[in-house]
């Protein structure tokens, strides 16, 4: 279990740079373009991309919390 417990904290701590850059670049990343193609209004097109950005970085912004924790648990053996 000391491994796996090693592996979740180097997991979580690489992650939270990732959620950055999945924030910072998810607007351009083609999850969901093709529902975005279908929008004429470039302004509500543009505003929709950054919310998807918004809420990839979150889902992921959560990850290194739940591997940090996940390795804590796994460290102590409960």
């Amino acid at each position: 279990m000391q491994t796996l417990s090693q592996v979740l904290f180097w997991v979580g701590v690489i992650s939270i740079p990732l959620s950055w850059l999945v924030w910072f670049f998810g607007p351009r990343l083609e999850i969901g373009r093709h529902v975005l193609d279908r929008i004429g209004d470039p302004a509500l097109k543009a505003a929709l991309q950054e919310a998807h950005a918004e809420r990839w970085g979150l889902f992921v912004g959560l990850w290194p919390i739940v591997l940090l924790l996940l390795s804590i648990i796994l460290k102590q053996g409960l």
